[in-house]
């Protein structure tokens, strides 16, 4: 089991078909709520492990302006490090190969398929992900590495605390679907009205922990 990492950085993202840019409504609002980890079987949790947890909203309506970035994965040991990640939708991701062999990354994710065929020791080579979701990168080489990558498509996004809190200020007032990410569950998502207090979401881990690096800020 890798050793949890978790950095902060200036950042935004996009899920499902929504457009790269929207205007911001008038009037803005909050929503805040909590979320809780469960187990799954055979797995367990740590204390404070929900911190690795990315809350988001998209709204329904208008357009949200998306700020993409620049990121950087490795392969290590025969594994990625940081093993999961979420960055805003239109970000570049390099992929950076620190073993002392061959690894050839691909991903058969729809509308994220790409494949680096073999990259060699200190090679780096890289991917720009123009549409939001999960993608799943692994390597054809070594059966056993996997990278969850979370596309986000919204500047409206929090990191949870260490007791499962979770806040989103300016928020465009209005309906629109919040969504849960943990690389060790899957996506959930409720439809919500924002203004909103008290929202509650469970999630189900299913996976080994693993390290994990979220891109979060509320910057637009």
């Amino acid at each position: 089991m890798l050793v949890h990492r978790l950095r902060v950085f200036v950042t935004l993202v996009v899920l499902g078909g929504l457009p790269a840019c929207v205007s911001a409504a008038t009037n803005h609002a909050d929503i805040s709520g909590k979320v809780s980890l469960a187990s799954g079987p055979g797995q367990s949790l740590a204390p404070g492990e929900v911190t690795d947890t990315l809350v988001y909203f998209v709204p329904k309506h208008g357009r949200v302006r998306v700020h993409p970035g620049t990121y950087t994965i490795y392969t290590v040991n025969m594994d990625f490090r940081p093993a999961a990640m979420a960055v805003p939708m239109g970000s570049t991701v390099k992929f950076t190969n620190l073993d002392q062999l061959l690894h050839n990354l691909y991903s058969a994710t729809p509308d994220s398929t790409f494949d680096f065929q073999f990259q060699a020791s200190g090679q780096s080579v890289a991917h720009t992900f123009t549409h939001a979701g999960p993608v799943l990168i692994s390597c054809n080489v070594h059966r056993s590495m996997e990278l969850d990558l979370m596309v986000v498509p919204t500047p409206y996004m929090s990191q949870v605390s260490a007791d499962g809190s979770f806040s989103l200020h300016g928020l465009p007032s209005g309906p629109g679907t919040l969504y849960f990410w943990n690389p060790r569950a899957a996506l959930s998502q409720q439809s919500v009205t924002v203004p909103a207090t008290s929202v509650e979401q469970q999630l189900i881990v299913m996976k080994p922990r693993v390290s994990t690096e979220l891109n979060v800020s509320n910057k637009r």
